[in-house]
């Protein structure tokens, strides 16, 4: 067993003591990510991983993804190996996505939906055989168990979690870096495929994606080859003709609410249990007085796929599919009661607030510049004094120059009206009043399916 495995698997035992009998560990990347990490500051994520913050400065890193390129390490999420004579068959019952025309070579976004058809996890769906998948999302074995145990479809479930990278390559000049790296053509690969190379003898899964909505690639070298740093020491060295820069945790999640992609915990909660399992989950996320003084029942941010920006991915004329039922009622009453908006917030309104914290009186808190982790900070969204719906993953844009978030709001509140955002108010916290104007999502275009061939 190698070292990495040994350790990730010591860090799943969530019971047991941190940091005596559950340890911490770099990423595949961390001996290179070590040497220039500057911040010498290291997130937690996951149970176990630890991911650099600041490599140079949080506002290049993200102006870096729109205009050279930018890599990041996702080596953290939950990697599922699905295999058996059922395993086709399975994943076609466990998302709302078809399949059907999907192949080898393929990536698949793949919400998946409780029962009362709400988004249970999502992520994405590898097809690397007829019958073999990699699922690639937090908690995703865990869900896939549920659902085997409820089918009985003969199929096996492995988590090689640690036995992957997924390091990426995004931004405008990245097929050029990959292409420098290769000495290969890449820009004929089409979004959502994937293909083989080779690096230092080991074979990398490199496919074209990107939550980033810029042009991308993720690779997914073995880990056992104890070479996955030096792919990452060899982009990065290669990518600074390109003006790529390293992208740490604390600026990680600015490019999810600029391309408008709903992001778990930040955006919704999983349903994946009761309201109640979900209030005692949210121990790990949030301090006790704020847990105590929930301005909110975790109810309200269970979300269908369509509330999320996500309603292309539902095929309800595909055959039985976990949640079909409810996501069919969803539809035949024509949608959800809320869609999924861009909020501009205004800058005069951050200024006075920013402002407002060199004076005696009290005042809402500053934000953070940006907020750097995936705590769940649900803010609710006012249209005169009647509440209109929820605002989440705030972020301030270095290349928009402005304050946004993601918001969930009634429907009938259009594209240019004016709402106004609470912001405070947690554990007794004074509350300001932020107005910002509803816009259609993304915030920068998507580039990220782009023809380049």
């Amino acid at each position: 067993m190698s070292k990495l495995r040994d350790d990730y698997e010591k860090a799943q035992q969530l019971g047991k003591a941190a940091f005596l009998e559950r340890p911490y560990f770099g990423s595949p990347g961390a001996p290179a990510q070590a040497e220039t990490n500057s911040s010498q500051v290291w997130g937690h994520i996951n149970a176990g991983y630890l991911i650099g913050y600041e490599y140079t400065r949080w506002w290049r890193e993200s102006r870096a993804l729109r205009q050279g390129a930018m890599l990041g390490d996702w080596s953290w999420l939950n990697k599922t190996r699905v295999t058996g004579p059922d395993a086709a068959r399975f994943m076609a019952y466990a998302t709302v996505k078809d399949l059907s025309k999907r192949e080898p070579g393929h990536i698949t976004y793949t919400p998946m939906a409780s029962e009362d058809g709400k988004v249970a996890v999502e992520g994405l769906t590898w097809h690397l055989a007829a019958d073999e998948f990699i699922f690639t999302q937090s908690a995703g074995l865990k869900w896939l168990e549920h659902l085997r145990g409820k089918t009985g479809m003969k199929v096996d479930l492995e988590d090689v979690t640690p036995d992957y990278t997924v390091f990426a390559l995004q931004g405008p000049r990245s097929t050029e870096v990959i292409e420098a790296l290769t000495g290969e053509k890449w820009a004929d690969m089409r979004f959502s495929r994937f293909r083989k190379m080779t690096f230092l003898g080991a074979e990398v899964l490199v496919g074209r994606q990107g939550v980033t909505g810029e042009v991308g690639y993720e690779f997914m070298m073995h880990t056992g080859t104890t070479r996955a740093h030096e792919l990452w020491r060899k982009l990065r060295e290669l990518g600074r003709d390109f003006g790529v820069r390293e992208l740490g945790f604390k600026a990680q999640l600015i490019g999810h609410t600029e391309t408008g992609i709903a992001t778990v915990i930040r955006d919704f909660l999983p349903a994946r249990g009761t309201p109640d399992q979900m209030r005692r989950m949210l121990r790990y996320w949030l301090p006790e007085d704020e847990l105590a003084s929930l301005p909110w029942d975790p109810a309200e941010h269970f979300c269908s796929p369509a509330e999320l920006g996500w309603a292309y991915t539902v095929s309800l004329g595909k055959e039985d599919f976990h949640g079909k039922a409810a996501l069919a009622r969803e539809a035949a009453e024509g949608g959800p009661a809320r869609r999924l908006v861009g909020l501009e917030w205004s800058s005069r309104d951050m200024g006075a607030l920013y402002a407002a914290q060199f004076a005696d009186a009290p005042c809402a808190p500053a934000p953070d510049l940006p907020t750097g982790h995936f705590q769940p900070l649900y803010l609710k969204v006012m249209q005169g004094e009647r509440r209109a719906g929820w605002a989440s993953g705030y972020a301030y844009s270095p290349t928009l120059r402005r304050m946004i978030s993601l918001g969930r709001l009634e429907r009938s509140i259009a594209d240019g009206a004016e709402v106004d955002v609470l912001w405070g108010g947690l554990a007794g916290e004074p509350v300001a009043r932020i107005r910002a104007r509803v816009l259609k999502l993304p915030f920068i275009e998507r580039q990220r399916e782009k023809v380049l061939d």
